[in-house]
């Protein structure tokens, strides 16, 4: 089985794949060691980020959310992981229009979408290791 086909890239609550299967493939062309690589940087990444996103949201602190939100938006478009950066995006409007509250109860769902996300990139390093061997 592909990777782009893998069934841990969708969830049967939206039709927005945890991981969008062209980035996947784009990536894929860079060779396995640099996708392992740029994943390893996203997972090591993120835990901080939510942690600074909480910590902004507990501070009300308008310029941390919507730095740490765009932020993690990108790094989250960079590997595909769309549901994940459109809740972002969710946030950083939500944050941009003053409606703080509405950022924050989002922020909420951020940890949640970030284990499917992990969880999907296992699967996909799986399935690239089961490809080189």
């Amino acid at each position: 089985m592909s990777v782009a086909a893998s069934a841990a890239m969708r969830s049967a609550e939206t039709f927005v794949p945890v991981l969008e299967a062209s980035v996947l493939s784009e990536l894929q062309t860079l060779g396995p060691d640099v996708v392992a690589e740029i994943f390893d940087v996203f997972l090591a990444d993120v835990p901080s980020r939510l942690v600074n996103l909480r910590q902004a949201v507990d501070d009300r602190s308008l310029d941390l959310l919507l730095r740490e939100a765009h932020g993690l938006k990108g790094s989250a478009l960079g590997i595909g992981a769309f549901r994940l950066a459109s809740l972002c995006a969710a946030i950083e409007h939500d944050a941009r229009d003053g409606h703080l509250d509405r950022a924050a109860a989002r922020s909420s769902e951020l940890e949640s979408q970030f284990a499917e996300v992990r969880t999907a990139l296992d699967d996909v390093r799986a399935g690239l290791r089961a490809t080189q061997a």
